[in-house]
This record gives structure tokens, C-alpha cells and sequence, in this order.
């Protein structure tokens, strides 16, 4: 099963890629989180002595990095998803697909494939490009090293990411036997992602003493990818079921 599966999430994304939409996206999402933080949390960190009050521009977004890693890489899971279900509609590529000998699940965790790699790419590398381009900002300013992910942010990025890529592509299952454009796809789909505004947003209610309170972002995050596995568990068992292979033929 997991060879034909593959397959099927290379054409999918090999088809991703002929759209300049997707394929700009990809790029600038990719980019845009790991020098995003390094000019917000990196530059600040090597340039602000940690005694100084503004050092609370640091303690603010160190914190959120995490999750505007995360959010940044589960964009383009909608992008690709309604691009493999919806897309293939539109360019007349989708009944032949469905009329191969891949069963259901084979074609399905295809399609997962197709998101979950490249969004799990981006997320991990991105990561590593933040963690890497912060510390080398803190040892050309001879200040201690920053540990980027913390924890908590390593917990939301290896655990929650995974689970919304996840519950964003069930999304797009459910929605993609009930419209018939990408956009329409993509804006029901990605619904799952606004998750992530948990832990983007709650660590500010814990700032008056100057930097968020460790116990809240863990509190959050947790909750966080308690929310998106159970987002994902409910839409993964919806869709698997309600997969019609005859509606979306009759639809192309």
C-alpha cells in the first residue's frame, strides 16, 4: 500500500508544482518564518542587553516563534490538498485516477502524502534554519547561545504540526465531493488551521511580570494538539467513511 500511495503523492505533487501559485507559495512560506523570526527574536536577543526592559520584545516573541513556525507550515497543506482533489477535477485528471485499481485507503493516504511531506518539510527545515541563524546573530554579538525551540515550542512543532497537516487534509476529503473550484476547497479546508491562534495568542494574557509564564505555554500547547488530534480523529473517521468515489466521478 505504501508504494502505490507514494506514487500517488508524487503525481500530485509533481502537479502541485506546474502551478506557479503553489510552487511561490511554498518558496515564500519557506522563507518567510525562518527570517521572520531571526529579524524578531534573534536580532533583538543579540542587540538588547538581557538586564534592559526592552528585552521584553525577546521574551514576548521567543515564546511564539513555535507556533508562527507551525502556522507558517500547515498553510500550504490546504494549497496542496484542494490542488490533488478538487484541482484534478478542474484539469479533467480526476476520473481516470479514481477509476484505477488503488484501493480507497491507498488513495487517500496518497493524497495525505502529497501534503504531509512537503508541510513537515518545511516546518523541520525551517526550524533548523531559525535555530541556526538565531545563535549565529547571539555568537557574532558575543551574547550566550538562545535555545530555539524551547520545550514547549519543540512539543508544539513535533506534535501538534504533524495532527492540524492532518486534520486539514480530512477537511479537504469531507469538502472535496461538495465544491467544485480550488479556492472553495481551500478556504472550508483550512478552517482546521486556526487552531494554531491558541498558542499564538493565549501566552499575551500572562505578561505582566515582562515574559509569558512557562505554565501557560505548555497549558496552551497542550491544549492545542489536544484540539487538533481530535479535530483530525473525528474528520479521519467522517471522511473515511463518507468517501465516494461514484459522487466525485459524477462530479468531474
Amino acid at each position: 500500500m505504501t508504494s502505490k500511495s507514494m506514487l500517488v503523492a508524487k503525481a500530485d505533487l509533481k502537479m502541485a508544482m506546474k502551478s506557479k501559485h503553489i510552487k511561490y507559495s511554498l518558496v515564500f512560506l519557506a522563507a518567510l518564518a525562518p527570517v521572520m523570526l531571526i529579524l524578531i527574536i534573534g536580532l533583538p536577543a543579540a542587540l538588547i542587553d538581557p538586564a534592559s526592559p526592552d528585552y521584553i520584545v525577546v521574551n514576548l516573541f521567543l515564546p511564539l516563534g513555535a507556533s508562527m513556525l507551525t502556522l507558517m507550515a500547515v498553510i500550504p497543506a490546504g494549497l496542496i490538498a484542494a490542488n490533488a482533489l478538487v484541482g484534478e477535477r478542474e484539469s479533467n485528471t480526476l476520473e481516470p485516477l479514481l477509476c484505477t485499481p488503488l484501493t480507497d485507503r491507498e488513495l487517500i493516504w496518497g493524497k495525505t502524502l502529497s501534503s504531509l511531506i512537503p508541510c513537515l518539510t518545511i516546518l523541520f527545515a525551517g526550524t533548523l534554519a531559525s535555530s541556526i541563524g538565531i545563535n549565529i546573530l547571539m555568537v557574532a554579538f558575543n551574547r550566550p547561545l538562545l535555545l530555539f525551540p524551547d520545550p514547549a515550542g519543540a512539543f508544539l512543532i513535533f506534535a501538534a504540526g504533524p495532527v492540524v497537516v492532518l486534520s486539514i487534509v480530512s477537511t479537504m476529503i469531507l469538502v472535496s465531493g461538495r465544491v467544485s473550484k480550488v479556492y472553495e476547497a481551500y478556504q472550508s479546508g483550512t478552517i482546521a488551521a486556526l487552531v494554531l491562534m491558541i498558542p499564538l495568542f493565549a501566552p499575551m494574557t500572562s505578561l505582566e511580570t515582562g515574559m509569558a509564564d512557562p505554565s501557560t505555554i505548555w497549558f496552551t500547547n497542550i491544549v492545542t494538539f489536544i484540539i487538533a488530534s481530535a479535530i483530525a480523529s473525528i474528520t479521519w473517521a467522517i471522511a473515511l467513511k463518507r468517501f465516494n468515489r461514484d459522487k466525485m466521478v459524477s462530479l468531474v
